[in-house]
């Protein structure tokens, strides 16, 4: 009867140090598959930056030189500054994030800031570009008189529009899915402690 249970006792204790093997093999493959989408979306955020950038030192460029208001032309500045500052925030919160040796749970905090943000800037984003765009339109229409340059100028602008505007929802609900995968591991992760 002794030999039995030392026998069960050590199967026991056999069975206990597999399970723990599998849990941290486990924790390590969501780990690294945490990390893999995380480091989609640094690059993602990044190239937002970037293009970001870009759009700021053209359009401020371009504008002025075609003589729009100065008016229009620091709006213009300013609210792509704004834009471009929101989003290295979001790249910075991005950057901190630690999947390897991470406390779970400020990594889920972080992450989910980023998400909200992502998720809620339409909010913001929609209305501002509308009074903008109508703005540009004023003032490309002001400027140029009525005729085939003001026509192909207001075209080429709405589809630019369109175009950008389209690319930028696809960008961002990218970006809400991959942080949403995210937090889903992480919630899983957490359920095998």
């Amino acid at each position: 009867m002794t030999h039995e249970l030392e026998q069960m006792r050590s199967q026991i204790g056999i069975l206990k140090e597999k399970l723990e093997k599998q849990t941290i093999i486990n924790e390590r493959h969501i780990r690294n598959s945490m990390k893999s989408k995380a480091s989609y979306l640094n690059r993602t955020v990044g190239i937002t930056v970037f293009a970001g950038i870009f759009a700021l030192v053209y359009c401020t460029w371009f504008f002025y030189t075609q003589d729009l208001s100065l008016a229009f032309v620091v709006s213009t500045a300013v609210m792509l500054t704004v834009c471009v500052l929101l989003t290295i925030a979001q790249k910075i919160a991005l950057g901190r994030l630690d999947f390897s040796r991470g406390n779970i749970v400020e990594t889920a905090k972080t992450l989910g800031k980023v998400k909200k943000h992502y998720s809620e800037w339409h909010r913001v984003a929609i209305p501002m570009l509308v009074i903008w765009f109508g703005w540009l339109m004023y003032e490309i229409i002001t400027k140029m008189g009525p005729g085939p340059m003001t026509t192909g100028f207001c075209c080429g602008a709405a589809t630019g529009a369109i175009i950008g505007g389209i690319i930028g929802f696809r960008i961002n609900r990218k970006v809400v899915r991959h942080a949403t995968d995210i937090l889903d591991q992480i919630e899983e992760l957490k359920m095998e402690r």
